[in-house]
This record gives C-alpha cells, sequence and structure tokens, in this order.
C-alpha cells in the first residue's frame, strides 16, 4: 500500500487551530533518527525481521518521509518484544484504537509484551482486546506549557500512554524512567514480495483520534471474567509474579508481539522455530536483559514463582473445560530449525558498545554489506553516555524530582555541575575531572 503521510490530519490539528507556534516544543516530537546499519544487521541476525523484508534508513529527515509501500518502525520497538510480521493481536490493536507505532512510547511496548505473555503462558490463550481493556486504559500525552491554551494538543511521538486501569487486578509493571528519545529510532521498512510480512496500518503522520479509547467490557465479557478468577486462584495459589511474565518472554528467547506458529503454552524446545534462537540464556543474563527495558528487583539467583505453560508442561483438564478456546487455537508442533552455532542476541555489557537512546546495548558486528535487503546508508550514532550520567548526579539530593515522561526527552538536558575543591582555603572549581563511568541500569 502507499504510505499516507498524513500530512491534511496534521494541517488541521488542534494546536494549529488554537493559533499557538509549537515550533519550539522538543518534548515528544520528531528529532531525526540515528539508527546505524550495524543495528539493521542486528535485527535480520536475531529473526526480528524476516528475509522477505526489506529496510532503509533515514537520511537527514526530522520526520519520516516514506517511499511508496514503506512503513515506520521503531528499533526501541523491536528491542521490547515486538517484531515482523507483527502479531494478530497487535494489529487489531491497532486498528481497533486506530493507532499508528509513533503513538506508542517504548514502555508501552513493553506493557503489551507482558499482557500477550500472561495470556499465551500461563492462560494458553491468545491475548484480546476485552481483556485487555479490562486491565489497561489509554490516556493521552500531552504538550505541557503554561502558555498552551486547554485542550493541549497531543505530542507528536509516544502521544498514547498504556498504563494500568484503576482497581485492576492485573500485575504491576514499571518501564524504565529513562526510556528517552525512543523516537529517534525509526526507520523504514518494506515487503519485497506478495506475501505482508509487515502487518502494520498504512502510516499516517497525524496524532492520535483517540478511537475507542474509553472502551471497557468491565464485567459484561464473560471469557474475561473467567480469566480474571482464575488468574486470582493462581496468585492465591502459587507464587507467580509479575516478575515471572517477564522473565518468560525473554527466557524463552521469543516475540511477543511477532506473529508465530503456535501459543507460547505449546513451545516445545531448542528448535522451535518461534524463537530467537534455541540457544539458552544464564539466569544472571534473563535478569540483565530484564534491566535493559524495565525496572525490575530480580535477584541474579532468581527461581520461577509458576513454572510457564509448555509442550511438556500442558494446562489443565479443568482449564480446558474452562475455556474451550484453548483447544480451539491449538496447533500441532511445526518443524524443527537448526540450532545456531553463536548466539544472535546476547547479552553484551555495555561498556563493549555504543549506548542507544534507551539504555538499552545493541549488538555492533560488522555490516553484512551484501545483504540485498539493506541499504547502506549509514548515519552515526550519537551516544548520550554522559548526559544520563550528569542527569543522574543533577537528582542527588533532590526532594520530589519529577520523573520522567514515557513519550520522550525533556526539552533540555540539565547543566552539567563542576566539581569543587577547596586550595588554600579557597573553594574553587574544578573543572577537568575524570569522568565516572556509569553502570548498567538497574532497578
Amino acid at each position: 500500500m502507499e504510505a499516507d503521510t498524513g500530512r491534511g490530519q496534521e494541517a488541521n490539528s488542534s494546536s494549529q487551530a488554537s493559533g499557538v507556534d509549537l515550533s519550539g516544543v522538543t518534548r515528544g516530537a520528531w528529532k531525526g533518527s540515528d539508527v546505524t546499519q550495524h543495528e539493521i544487521d542486528w535485527l535480520y541476525r536475531s529473526r526480528r525481521i524476516p528475509e522477505g523484508v526489506s529496510c532503509r534508513l533515514p537520511r537527514d529527515e526530522i520526520e519520516p518521509v516514506l517511499e511508496p509501500g514503506e512503513f515506520v518502525v521503531f528499533l526501541a520497538h523491536f528491542e521490547r518484544g515486538f517484531g515482523l510480521p507483527a502479531s494478530d493481536f497487535f494489529r487489531r490493536f491497532m486498528d481497533f484504537y486506530q493507532l499508528q507505532p509513533h503513538h506508542l512510547p517504548g514502555n508501552a511496548i513493553f506493557y503489551l509484551s507482558c499482557y500477550a505473555t500472561f495470556m499465551e503462558a500461563y492462560m494458553a490463550l491468545r491475548p484480546i482486546r476485552e481483556t485487555f481493556a479490562r486491565f489497561f486504559s489509554l490516556r493521552i500525552n500531552s504538550v505541557q506549557g503554561k502558555e498552551i491554551p486547554k485542550p493541549k494538543p497531543p505530542v507528536q511521538c509516544g502521544s498514547c500512554i498504556i498504563g494500568s486501569r484503576q482497581g485492576s487486578p492485573f500485575f504491576k509493571f514499571s518501564g524504565l524512567e529513562s526510556c528517552r528519545a525512543w523516537q529517534e529510532t525509526f526507520f523504514y521498512v518494506k515487503n519485497t514480495g506478495a506475501a505482508d510480512l509487515i502487518n502494520l496500518p498504512a502510516f499516517n503522520l497525524g496524532v492520535p483520534t483517540k478511537a475507542n479509547w474509553s472502551y471497557n467490557p468491565k464485567k459484561t465479557h464473560i471469557e474475561t471474567n473467567r480469566i480474571v478468577r482464575f488468574m486470582k486462584q493462581l496468585m492465591k495459589d502459587t507464587d507467580i509474579c509479575s516478575d515471572d511474565i517477564i522473565r518468560t518472554f525473554i527466557s524463552r528467547r521469543v516475540l511477543p508481539l511477532k506473529r508465530r506458529a503456535h501459543k507460547m503454552s505449546e513451545m516445545y524446545g531448542p528448535g522451535d522455530p518461534t524463537k530467537i534462537t534455541g540457544l539458552p540464556l544464564s539466569k544472571e543474563d534473563v535478569v540483565l536483559k530484564a534491566r535493559q527495558i524495565c525496572q525490575t528487583a530480580m535477584p541474579m539467583d532468581w527461581e520461577w514463582g509458576l513454572l510457564p505453560l509448555s509442550s511438556t508442561n500442558p494446562p489443565t483438564d479443568e482449564a480446558k473445560q474452562r475455556f474451550r478456546r484453548i483447544a480451539a487455537e491449538q496447533r500441532g508442533p511445526c518443524r524443527n530449525r537448526a540450532l545456531d552455532t553463536e548466539d544472535p542476541d546476547p547479552y553484551i555489557h555495555w561498556t563493549d558498545l555504543k549506548m542507544g537512546r534507551t539504555h538499552t546495548p545493541r549488538p555492533d558486528a560488522p555490516s553484512a554489506g551484501t545483504n540485498p535487503h539493506v541499504l547502506n546508508h549509514e548515519t552515526p550514532l550519537q551516544a548520550e553516555v554522559g548526559h544520563e550520567f550528569l542527569e543522574k548526579l543533577a537528582s542527588q539530593g533532590k526532594k520530589n524530582k519529577a520523573s520522567a515522561s514515557d513519550a520522550g526527552p525533556s526539552e533540555a538536558p540539565p547543566a552539567k555541575r563542576p566539581r569543587q575543591e577547596v586550595v588554600g582555603g579557597k573553594v574553587v572549581s574544578k573543572k577537568n575531572y575524570r569522568r565516572r563511568e556509569m553502570p548498567v541500569s538497574s532497578g
């Protein structure tokens, strides 16, 4: 499909109708892209993007400028459980709420991944929007400023924030407070054949229309009511916790928001083709990967509170009788895939790599070069390790520090604070000091 730029909708947005100039607003705004060829190669190696999809890196454009047939995706989303082709649940979610990928900040993708993982790995059910709407709500992320009249217009990127619904019985998760500049990880994808290996809505640059955002089935959806009762019984009878859900899709090496041959409850071993790779991760690596995408106090020597379902740990007969959809969605085992000799998606300490804008280290292997699906236009990656560390220093000793927005960076980084020392009884600034290394992000 030829992409719709959506410029007409943007021109008629509430920001321009109010006559307020938002050209100086940086929070949640398009700022170009810093994705590199090495990162595109990693997406292919880790099977986040199939070979039937071509990728194109942005050049100097600030906001996306698409060619016919292209879609916009974000590297920060791929790091949090998204993959191509997108899962049927993710596509239905986007269509129902009339959303675009750029409307969802990085943490929203993480919450969707956690929900899909619980439904597949602990309920043995495909995720559906009715149950999602019972657990989560959507709210708009608006441009802030006293000089901007109400109603304040939505930000350009990250305008849809997903949060736990008030009184929700679902598990609580915390995304990264420092998930900033995720919108600077966009690039273009396009199908190279007749098959749709992307499964995303046609691109539209405009802001969301808030279609169906107030939808909440409450207690009118029968299956969701059964899921809530079943989940509460699990919490009462077992030690299941939110960390179980996070480490399920990390340790299983699976992408919850990617279309797969079967559910996580039917996964069967290292040769399962729905995995990124059949090579296992150590417990320590699972924790380190979890800390890259969320806030968690998961210990290095963690144990399962409740083991997720699989072909060797199937759902109980009671669950199958209560949820008829389990049997209806069941599929036979797929043909095994050959095992990798080298892990395509290992945990690598951030000091060995360039640091991404989203606090996530990404493998930085040599470019494929001859890969016909990737164009070799390359944009330098601008690491911001120093800025993040200085923000941490600036926040020390301050009470009631406002948390970072889920949608994007603040308007300006905090000013540098020079160190001081006493020389000859006088306090002087010491400008040339050795910068400390930033530790790996933790919960």
